[in-house]
């Protein structure tokens, strides 16, 4: 009996002693962004991608670096739906910026000032971006486009209060979110609440997705941390790892790159211009699809603009090439030229575009424009092997005398998916001076 009492007793001395352990390991954390939290942070990023591009799938691989600096004020707004869509934010950039090397071609990208109020909205394919007033480039759109961005951090928080020790599984709507895929078909991301100091929650989080990015298989792994400020309420900085493998495809070339983002994020004792209310009101309501366009501006001095859905895929000193898709898929090519100018009020002799063309087409319509532009289209259809292809020809001609030609390729049964989106091109087409002409032998 008297051992019996003395391991009892020795028993509630040690749980005397472990109880302040107990309850600080069983104590739980509310790890949450308020969604109407008006407060403005500021926001600079480093991202350092290495790797190797392939640009055909027999080609060489070229070695590619980027070092780019992100820095801007963010005030969150409220989003026009649920879970990706509740995430919503106006942006004021400081600072963006980036040095590129593929295969020893250098390159800097930087984003002018008058792009630099940006709206961010949250989708399940990854952060939206665009400016209030202006249209971004594609090179100026993926400079600001990172993995881990700042608003897509924010989906990571677990729904529930969490302990030390405790895991969650991001809902995959999050994870694709944060990797920017177009697609996914499986993955899964796992947080853990591995510590609590001085007021700083540390989160690690691991987690693997395969999918597909702008029509290419993708395979992507995501590993690092984040913290969260508890008495601030807010995520309060990042060391993220993105490692991606993509397969050559109709838009992008092949990747086997790491990228390495360091996020630093508090509240801003400046505001900016994000506390001018009228640009908060701005970035709250819904743009027209035309504020999400791309703009083009050719080296020969010819513009348009257009949907994210047409993709840059190569250009050069004589031609343009875009490529269309839908959901992913590719439906159609645009090759876009520029034609030497005619005398103003002036353009191409239709019989002579036509015996250029060199096919066998029927007659060729002039279609109306609403900017006094002349525009000439031809359709053709034919062959390739056993591939049933149409063929859309377009003569577009400036009062000035300046003119372009742009030809559609799409397969026969695909035209309706093209529909207008051919006239979305021809239609923005926009003409300035003839650059001068080049020096012989250059």
């Amino acid at each position: 009996m008297l051992q019996t009492t003395r391991s009892i007793c020795l028993v509630m001395s040690g749980l005397l002693l472990m109880g302040p352990s107990i309850a600080r390991s069983a104590e739980m954390y509310k790890l949450e962004e308020p969604v109407d939290d008006v407060r403005i942070f500021g926001v600079g990023t480093r991202v350092e991608i290495t790797g190797k591009l392939l640009t055909a799938p027999k080609a060489e691989p070229l070695s590619q670096t980027v070092s780019a600096a992100l820095s801007y004020r963010e005030r969150r707004l409220l989003g026009p739906g649920a879970d990706a869509e509740s995430f919503r934010a106006v942006r004021e950039y400081e600072t963006a910026q980036a040095d590129i090397n593929v295969g020893g071609n250098k390159t800097a990208i930087k984003l002018p000032d008058a792009m630099k109020l940006i709206v961010a909205q949250g989708q399940t394919d990854g952060v939206e971006l665009y400016p209030i007033a202006g249209l971004l480039t594609a090179n100026e759109l993926d400079l600001i486009r990172s993995p881990a961005d700042s608003l897509a951090l924010m989906a990571l928080l677990p729904a529930k209060e969490v302990a030390i020790g405790d895991e969650w599984k991001v809902p995959g709507w999050a994870f694709q979110m944060l990797t920017a895929l177009d697609a996914v078909i499986k993955g899964e991301l796992t947080c853990k609440l591995e510590s609590v100091e001085k007021g700083i929650a540390r989160i690690k989080m691991n987690g693997k997705l395969e999918g597909a990015a702008v029509g290419s298989t993708t395979e992507v792994t995501v590993s690092g941390f984040y913290s969260y400020h508890l008495e601030g309420k807010y995520i309060s900085d990042t060391d993220f790892v993105q490692h991606e493998t993509r397969a050559v495809g109709p838009v992008s070339p092949g990747l086997e790159i790491k990228a390495h983002i360091r996020l630093l994020r508090q509240p801003s004792k400046v505001p900016g211009r994000l506390g001018d209310q009228k640009i908060i009101e701005t970035a709250g309501k819904e743009p027209d699809e035309v504020a999400k366009f791309i703009r083009f501006e050719s080296p020969w001095n010819i513009g348009l603009q257009h949907g994210r859905h047409w993709h840059l895929f190569k250009v050069d000193d004589t031609v343009a090439v875009f490529r269309l898709l839908d959901q992913g898929n590719f439906v159609a090519q645009c090759d876009m030229a520029s034609i030497a100018p005619a005398k103003p009020g002036e353009h191409l002799p239709e019989q002579t575009f036509l015996s250029d063309i060199r096919r066998s087409l029927g007659k060729g319509d002039v279609v109306p424009s609403s900017d006094r532009k002349f525009i000439f289209k031809v359709m053709a259809e034919g062959l390739v092997g056993e591939r049933a292809m149409t063929w859309v020809f377009y003569l577009v001609a400036d009062p000035s005398g300046r003119q372009a030609s742009l030809m559609f390729s799409v397969d026969t049964d695909l035209v309706a998916t093209m529909g207008k989106h051919d006239r979305e091109l021809v239609d923005s087409l926009k003409f300035g001076p003839a650059p001068p002409p080049r020096a012989a032998g250059r």
